[in-house]
């Protein structure tokens, strides 16, 4: 099998670039995109090709849907080094030494491999990567950083969640909500842990629903919340303390309506409206 490195230049401040090997074979992507048509093209002639990604989530996104527009789910090895700006996929707690059917989530046309995020963690990403840019603040510091800014702004929307459980059992949920998680992965934001439960192989979407509520309320949860403490692992239900504001369901398909930008994997989009289904073990992911 032919393996390439496939390298995001702004990725680690360049230092990925600057570590190349006369001795392996790489690609330096070029533009936001690149990394995509990049991969699409390697494995319509190669669909045995291993991508090592050096880049964040926004870059293994990529990846993912060069894989998939190209049809090689089955033959085709990805994994990743860790030198974005949050890596959080690559902290998932199930790693194994071999490569893993990982699931994907399909969310209208496209695919996200980690988490896909709806309401005040979008306004914090949008945010974040403002804050990204000035001197000094980097990282998961920029994130919080955002969640800052964010609190103290206009946050909450009328949403409508539709979500159709493991053994077909549908529900809807109507409410002006904080943010709306549909998680394959466990981590985002440089380190916060919403789907502390989320298995990568389950075939499921780990969905948590948090509802407007008073600034003074949001640090207490915004704590627990980024340790994963919100969920007990035993009872696989939301603690007591906040189930009157927080909702946590398995899903194998969801919608979404009543807000302006969706961001998956990281990346901002301008949606009004989301449509998200599990695809099962549809790529090979190696940790």
């Amino acid at each position: 099998m032919k393996t390439v490195k496939v390298i995001n230049p702004a990725a680690g401040q360049g230092k990925a670039v600057n570590e190349i090997s006369k001795d392996e074979l790489y690609y330096v992507s070029k533009s936001v995109g690149d990394i995509e048509k990049y991969v699409y093209n390697t494995l319509l002639n190669e669909p045995e090709t291993h991508f090592i990604i050096c880049g964040g989530d926004g870059s293994i996104n990529e990846a993912v849907n060069g894989i998939m527009r190209a049809g090689a789910c089955d033959s085709a090895v990805l994994s990743a080094v860790a030198s974005g700006t949050g890596n959080d996929f690559l902290k998932y707690d199930g790693k194994q030494p071999e490569p893993v059917k990982c699931d994907l989530m399909k969310y209208n046309d496209r695919y996200y491999l980690n988490i896909l995020n709806i309401g005040f963690d979008c306004t914090v990403v949008e945010r974040t990567e403002i804050l990204k840019k000035k001197p000094l603040i980097s990282g998961s510091f920029a994130y919080i950083c955002g969640v800052l800014e964010t609190v103290t702004g206009d946050y909450g929307l009328d949403m409508i969640i539709e979500i159709e459980g493991e053994n077909g059992e549908k529900e809807t949920f109507a409410d002006n909500y904080m943010l709306c998680v549909a998680a394959n992965g466990q981590y985002y934001g440089g380190g916060f842990k919403p789907a502390p439960l989320a298995d990568i192989s389950d075939g499921l979407c780990d969905v948590i629903l948090v509802k407007k509520v008073p600034r003074t309320r949001i640090p207490s949860i915004i704590g627990m919340y980024k340790k994963g403490k919100h969920i007990d692992e035993e009872t696989k239900d939301i603690i007591p303390k906040f189930r009157d504001v927080m909702i946590y369901r398995k899903a194998k398909k969801l919608s979404v309506t009543g807000m302006k930008s969706i961001c998956a994997d990281g990346e901002i989009e301008r949606c009004e409206d989301v449509k998200i289904e599990v695809v099962p073990g549809a790529i090979n992911f190696m940790f």
